[in-house]
């Protein structure tokens, strides 16, 4: 670690088979106004020339370090990341997306500023042809607050798009992550394959006590083409984001977070769970549909109450409730 004045940001970018898009991420990174920074390339097992690029990077800045390791997936290699990184803030960069230059500079800042646990910021929308703001439609303070007090400005999706709870646009002082000892004190998990990061997150809030908005896109979410349909497949096999909210509202019953804050959550939930059951009918899979109409019902008031003003969702959520097998 670093002294006071120029502290050390270890950023984590765990690596599969992303050629055609890891040196714009890296040299992204490389470009920072803030320069005390390592960059952690965990590449899991690549099949592409994804390795190849890293070593080359490597080679030109000290501050690379690329570790290659067997093919494990992004959570496995998000701990790896985590397990070396050194600095006295840590954050996280996919490797499709990339950053403003400034990005890590204004999040220190605001951090050291406001004396927070964790900074985050806004972000854009790269569809290749096109760039999109997330926009908030309502303000967000810019001030240090309380974690609970900031969890509405995460989950309340048609407000505050900007805000959100991606691990990719915050930056968090170490002592939330590890020990002084280097122990992870939070994890990702296996369980939630790509949806591993909303518990990481919903975890992280749990160990913080307050956080700072910068209102400023500073990151780029890159949209691959075909990403979301081949995402809605694999969500249906595997049911990997249902299990992740149901573990988020769980471990915030568990902390006492407010009743308001659950409701969105609930309301997100439900929605996933909406989008799976359209899969389940076209397929005719009498056992999804089951299991999928009982998660639906068991929060269908509170879907409701949530969407009073989109009377629209609360149709498209009744009509799929409608199955004439029952």
């Amino acid at each position: 670690m670093s002294d006071k004045q120029t502290p050390l940001i270890s950023i984590i970018m765990p690596v599969y088979n992303t050629q055609d898009y890891i040196e714009r991420s890296v040299h992204s990174i490389l470009a920072q106004t803030y320069t005390n920074l390592e960059l952690i390339c965990i590449d899991d097992g690549s099949t592409d020339e994804t390795g190849a690029i890293l070593d080359k990077l490597a080679k030109e800045d000290k501050r690379v370090i690329v570790i290659h390791k067997k093919n494990e997936g992004v959570t496995e290699a998000r701990n790896v990341g985590l397990n070396t990184a050194k600095g006295d803030f840590i954050g996280f960069v996919d490797s499709d997306d990339y950053v403003c230059e400034t990005m890590y500079q204004e999040l220190l800042e605001a951090i050291q500023n406001h004396n927070t646990d964790i900074a985050t910021c806004g972000y854009y929308m790269d569809f290749s042809n096109e760039i999109k703001i997330a926009e908030n439609q309502a303000e967000v303070p810019i001030i240090s607050m309380d974690i609970n007090k900031f969890l509405p400005y995460i989950y309340e999706r048609d407000k505050y798009k900007g805000v959100a709870g991606y691990i990719w646009t915050r930056l968090f002082r170490r002592e939330i992550l590890k020990t002084n000892e280097g122990k992870l004190k939070i994890k990702f998990r296996k369980e939630y394959l790509g949806a591993d990061d909303i518990v990481f997150v919903a975890e992280t809030n749990i160990h913080s006590k307050t956080v700072v908005y910068v209102d400023k896109p500073l990151y780029y979410y890159y949209q691959r083409e075909g990403s979301i349909v081949h995402d809605l497949e694999k969500q249906y096999h595997t049911f990997y984001w249902i299990t992740a909210y149901e573990r988020v509202i769980e471990l915030y019953k568990e902390n006492d977070i407010e009743e308001s804050v659950l409701e969105m959550l609930i309301r997100m939930y439900v929605y996933r769970c909406g989008k799976l059951l359209e899969i389940a009918k076209r397929k005719d899979d009498l056992e999804k549909k089951k299991l999928l109409r009982s998660k639906v019902k068991d929060n269908l008031l509170c879907y409701v109450k949530t969407n009073m003003e989109h009377l629209d969702r609360v149709k498209w959520i009744v009509d799929l409730m409608v199955d004439e097998e029952v």
